[in-house]
């Protein structure tokens, strides 16, 4: 007479594979999210509505270095930015595209402020830099107005890739991605 189904033995392996695959997720999954308790989270002791305002920052630079990025690429950029005054922003890209040119795409007027009037790009720039041709640049705001005065955001193109930092002291912008804090 023959024998249908699994032995005991057969279904304790199953469960140790299981549970080794589940501490490999777990370990993986802890190890990748942040510890509020580190003291290195991004926006620790930030209020949350300075929180909702920096990362209003963050999309509007972001949105900002997007533009300077294919102005770069579609007018062949070779030398990087020189130097240049658009309404308060800083930088011109050598191949014709100011800052002016790109503020639409930014979603901000030619003069860097956005339609509120809460926040003003202080300067942009983008060039090629290191081995491999890696564009490398900043983009840089500052509140200006209402819930967003006081505060600045950076964000950097690096060639490891892009790194924002926030200030929420009435500080510049960080000016490097070491400055600041993270956001």
């Amino acid at each position: 007479m023959a024998r249908a189904g699994f032995g005991l033995l057969s279904v304790l392996l199953s469960l140790l594979v299981i549970g080794f695959l589940g501490a490999v997720a777990l370990n993986h999954y802890w190890s990748v999210t942040p510890d509020p308790r580190a003291g290195g989270a991004p926006g620790e002791g930030v209020r949350p509505d300075r929180s909702a305002r920096l990362a209003e920052a963050q999309a509007i630079s972001s949105r900002a270095m997007t533009a300077l990025t294919l102005c770069a690429q579609t007018t062949g950029m070779a030398g990087g930015m020189a130097g240049g005054t658009a309404g308060g922003m800083t930088g011109r890209a050598s191949g014709g595209c100011s800052l002016a040119e790109i503020a639409s795409s930014a979603g901000v007027g030619p003069s860097g402020v956005t339609a509120d009037g809460r926040w003003q790009i202080t300067s942009a720039e983008i060039s090629t830099g290191g081995g491999g041709g890696a564009l490398t640049g900043q983009v840089s705001i500052t509140g200006v107005g209402g819930s967003a005065a006081g505060l600045s955001a950076s964000l950097f193109a690096t060639p490891g890739g892009m790194v924002s930092r926030c200030d929420v002291g009435g500080a510049p912008p960080p000016s490097s991605p070491s400055s600041g804090r993270g956001c």
